[in-house]
């Protein structure tokens, strides 16, 4: 009620959280590889934080995964409607959303399970497929990531080998000595026989594309993940053996320009990869997708991907799980081996963990099914209740046991209220009001007034002013931990 004492909770909204702190820079600098930093494992070793602030942080988006970076910080369902607003639905109506129904006559539902179309697992494509954006990784907390550019070096570099190296070397099956006297040949060959010309295209472009994986290798460390996905995928290409498909097809079906998403597949921006056969492929639909034996959740802007890892736990074929730094709160109802095969961040166990799932189909199925039955298990009603109660009630739960009023706890802050607490951390004019609610019902909120924004910003909002508050609230939080 309105003379009850206060209850603050901190909470933030975004890919991964926010954090301002020196600790994932200085620990990050100890690893020449910035996927995976030593300090980080130190800092489990001997129990040290990144943040010594206890006070939790209800994180609606991607969290760390491990323990000791950020410890406060709480994974809660991320704002896309099929999480954080089905939970809403189910709050209030007891209802799954159709978001997390099976796919059917219903166009807003999202979960292919295989039933419904009689896909069977001896049937689905032995590949490990991939369709998402070509799209940020962590950008902040790994900012040695970086996408390739295309230059002509990534190509032509065959040619600046030793004279040895051009005779004895193969690069796609062919030595630069062999490729470069087929490209002076090409154009006679072509009109006495053209066949044998189309098949030393074919060599030549083989080649190329063997050049610029064997180039793009020498800074594999240093690229996206969805990039190494892409170069693993053209290596695949280059080195399959004719008639037998590549183990991997991860490739960009759309990419970001002004903030919306365009197909990638002949984009001015892939035009130069495309015509050496890289990155760029084919939009697949759900049911598409479906017909596939291996699935990979690659990680993006927050390290994960909010959608993906339950779509494709859904479908028939297996998932293998991306692990990387973050996680989501859907993370923690899936087992490793159980429900997935974890890879990890780098993708360098991905073509081993593809060999162990091609050898060992019978586990292989087993971990797809329980896959799916995980997920038709989440989308039921008992189900649904069951993430309701962990993910959303008992986080609340325990925040809200947990806290004490500033006005109980004097003692130890030295300050009368919770806003001078916060003023003293912060400084003045860095909090700020947008809604206030009472609690007794979730319509019982004040807009307005005070010390809130004031009249003429109500004026200019529009008519879903408690909705769209709670979100500017999110958007306004700047609270840092140091």
């Amino acid at each position: 009620g309105k003379k009850s004492a206060e209850l603050v909770i901190p909470i933030s909204s975004g890919d991964y959280p926010g954090v301002s702190s020196n600790c994932i820079e200085h620990f990050r600098q100890e690893s020449p590889d910035p996927l995976i930093p030593l300090g980080w494992q130190k800092i489990t070793d001997s129990g040290q934080r990144c943040s010594h602030i206890t006070a939790p942080v209800l994180h609606f988006g991607s969290a760390f995964r491990h323990p000791h970076m950020f410890p406060n910080i709480i994974a809660m369902p991320m704002p896309p409607a099929e999480h954080l607003s089905c939970f809403e639905k189910w709050a209030m109506a007891k209802t799954v959303c159709k978001e997390l129904t099976a796919m059917g006559e219903d166009k807003e539902a999202m979960l292919l399970f295989g039933d419904e179309f009689g896909f069977k697992w001896e049937d689905l494509i032995p590949q490990v497929v991939w369709r998402g954006s070509d799209f940020p990784f962590l950008a902040k907390a790994n900012p040695l990531l970086k996408k390739p550019q295309f230059h002509e070096r990534l190509i032509n570099w065959p040619w600046s080998q030793t004279e040895e190296d051009k005779m004895t070397k193969k690069i796609g099956g062919q030595t630069a000595f062999n490729a470069a006297n087929k490209k002076l040949k090409l154009y006679r060959v072509r009109k006495r026989a053209p066949k044998q010309a189309d098949v030393n295209e074919q060599i030549l472009s083989r080649f190329t594309k063997a050049a610029a994986v064997e180039s793009l290798k020498g800074q594999y460390i240093h690229l996206l993940p969805r990039w190494k996905a892409v170069v693993l995928t053209a290596e695949a290409e280059v080195i399959a053996k004719p008639n037998t498909l590549p183990w991997a097809n991860m490739k960009f079906s759309s990419y970001v320009q002004d903030g919306r998403k365009s197909s990638a597949l002949g984009a001015e921006d892939y035009k130069d990869w495309e015509g050496i056969g890289f990155a760029t492929g084919d939009y697949k639909s759900h049911k598409n997708l479906a017909q596939y034996k291996y699935h990979i959740d690659l990680g993006g802007g927050g390290g994960t991907t909010w959608d993906g890892t339950i779509l494709k736990l859904a479908m028939p074929g297996m998932l293998f799980h991306h692990l990387t730094p973050t996680k989501d709160y859907i993370h923690d109802w899936m087992k490793p081996w159980v429900h997935y095969v974890p890879v990890s961040s780098d993708l360098l166990d991905l073509k081993e963990k593809f060999d162990w799932a091609e050898s060992h189909r019978v586990q292989s199925k087993k971990i797809a099914d329980e896959g799916t039955k995980l997920m038709r298990h989440l989308t039921s009603p008992e189900g649904f209740e069951q993430m309701y109660q962990q993910d959303i009630v008992g986080p609340l739960r325990r925040v809200t046991d947990a806290y004490q009023p500033v006005s109980v706890n004097q003692s130890q802050t030295s300050r009368r209220t919770w806003r001078e607490v916060i003023q003293k951390i912060e400084g003045d004019g860095v909090f700020l009001s947008v809604i206030k609610c009472h609690g007794s019902s979730v319509h019982d909120c004040d807009e307005g007034g005070g010390d809130v924004l004031g009249e003429n910003y109500m004026k200019n909002t529009s008519t879903n002013g408690p909705a769209k508050l709670r979100s500017l609230l999110v958007k306004k939080s700047r609270i840092k931990f140091r």
